[in-house]
Parts: structure tokens; sequence; C-alpha cells
């Protein structure tokens, strides 16, 4: 097992843009690799038995780091990439890489994995997250999953235990705690040929669509159905400047409401209005503000990032 010590967060850190910033502070005291499900379970059941402070993370790809993140342990899965299959089931330890996963998963004919090629992050974190992509749902495709309890007994959760909303489940809500050791994937059969061909039609809407993965968490904010006195406002100001604008597209229209309210310095940093780009080092002071933005235009806006400080 590879274990570094004194690291700094942007070891982790799927986005760059806060490098320098970020190298300054070794704030993880021990970082870990496990190579096996074997020394992950031992190494966890150290860690609760010794009342260490510590964090588990994959690919970090729907994370954000602050400086002063502050951390004993972090226990990084994404050596963990080993899968097998049986009749019913794809067997998954929890850092198999859902891309790379799905990609398999279609190639030999598993339906639902089609919409998933593009996602980064592993099974787990994607189970953690409820998360999907093109119309496909990880969640949807899971019978069970193994988790390591803090009391150090292994447990089976179905799906019904992950309490699922949109975008979270119990895990990622606190209301259950543990490490996710192996996920539990169905084996539905269809049409590879077909299945290929969805696969790419949704990569292609992908690209269209959203940016490249680069300095990018995912969607950022969740809700913005519940706009405020001045939300309402904005909403119609965005509905009139598509009904006057010879451009529909909505990162355009969105763009030119941001300019004409006075807000400009979200401009270069903002996909759409639930997607934020961490594109250099200032993208991360502006950041805040952006979601104070947001908070004041509706009642329920929340983070589907986690920030870690």
């Amino acid at each position: 097992m590879k274990h570094l010590k004194n690291i700094s967060a942007q070891q982790i850190s799927w986005v760059k843009s806060n490098k320098d910033i970020l190298e300054s502070v070794a704030g993880i005291d021990n970082l870990y690799y496990p190579d096996s499900m074997e020394e992950l379970i031992e190494l966890i059941r150290q860690l609760n038995q010794s009342h260490g402070r510590y964090a588990i993370i994959g690919y970090s790809s729907n994370t954000l780091f602050l400086p002063s993140f502050k951390m004993d342990n972090v226990v990084c899965t994404k050596h963990l990439q080993h899968y097998d299959e049986n009749e019913k089931y794809i067997i998954c330890d929890c850092g198999v890489n859902i891309s790379q996963l799905s990609a398999k998963m279609v190639n030999q004919g598993y339906v639902g994995f089609e919409g998933l090629l593009d996602l980064p992050g592993t099974i787990a974190a994607a189970v953690y997250g409820n998360c999907g992509c093109q119309g496909c749902s990880v969640n949807a495709l899971v019978d069970h999953i193994t988790v390591l309890l803090p009391s150090n007994e292994i447990v089976t959760l179905t799906i019904d235990d992950l309490h699922l909303s949109e975008r979270s489940s119990a895990l990622k809500r606190g209301e259950k705690e543990g490490v996710v050791l192996q996920v539990w994937l169905k084996k539905i059969v269809g049409d590879a040929n077909q299945l290929k061909a969805k696969a790419e039609q949704c990569h292609q809407i992908r690209k269209l669509e959203q940016p490249s993965a680069e300095n990018n968490l995912g969607t950022t904010f969740l809700g913005m159905h519940k706009p405020t006195s001045k939300g309402k406002l904005y909403e119609l100001l965005l509905k009139a400047i598509i009904h006057i604008s010879s451009k529909k597209d909505p990162r355009s229209t969105y763009k030119h409401l941001l300019f004409i309210t006075g807000n400009k310095k979200f401009i270069p940093y903002v996909y759409y209005k639930n997607r934020y780009l961490f594109k250099d080092a200032e993208s991360h002071i502006i950041f805040p503000e952006y979601q104070k933005f947001l908070e004041s235009l509706y009642t329920d806006v929340s983070l589907e990032i986690e920030i870690r400080s």
C-alpha cells in the first residue's frame, strides 16, 4: 500500500486551478492508497479502532478542496479497480472507474450503462452521490452494496436503505455512516450494437451540451425551483432576452442576463447557472460570491459538489 506523509490536498484534487495555494499547505498528515480490498478493510478498521480522523475519496471529481482543508488521514480508493461477474451481477470494488466499466459493459450488451461512459469517478462515489448521466442512473442498476461501519461490522444495504433523493443518498446526507466496500450491479441483457450506437449518441450530446471535465466538478448547484421576488424578476428578464435574441442557446442568454444585470464578473466562470468552472485562481475567490448570488434568487438552491475545508 502506498503511504505518503505531510501531503498537500493538491495531490488528490481534481481541479488544478488552485494549485499554488493548495501546495503551500500540507493539509494531509497521511495519505493511503490501498491496492486490495483486504488492505482497505484492515486500514479502515485500524483507523476506527484508533479513533483517528479520516476521509475517503476516489477521483474527487465532485469535490472542491479549500486551502483550509486539514485531515489526519485520507484514504484514496482509486487503485481498487477489481470487478467480477456471475450469472446475475457485476460485483465491483469501490474504486472501479465508472466510465471504463460502462464502456466494457456496453460492449458486452448490458443495458443501463450507455449513458455513463462520460461520467467520471468511482462506482462507490456514484452510488454515494446518486449520480447519473444522459438518462442513465448508477443506482438504477444497484441491487445492493456492502458497507464497513464505524463499529467495524460489514453489512449489506439494499438500494431502498439508501433513501435516494436528487443527487444524494443517506450516505451523502450523513444519515448512514460507513465506507462502501463493494457495489453489486444487476446484469440486464440487451442488444450490444444498439447499446453502442446509443452510447455514441449520448457521448456526442454530452460533448455538445457540456464542458470538458478539466477544472469542472460537474453539476455544481441543485434546486433553483423556488425563486425569490428578485429571482422572479430575473427569470422574467431571461425570458425577454430569449424572446428578442436571435440566439436561443441557454448558455448565451444566461450570460446576457448576467451582463445586463451588472454581474459580468461571473461570466468567465459560469457555463450555465447550475455549473461553475474553476478555470483559474480567481475563480476560487469568486465562487462564494456566485453562490450568494444564486441564493438571492432562489430559496431552495443547494450544493451538489462537496466542499472540504
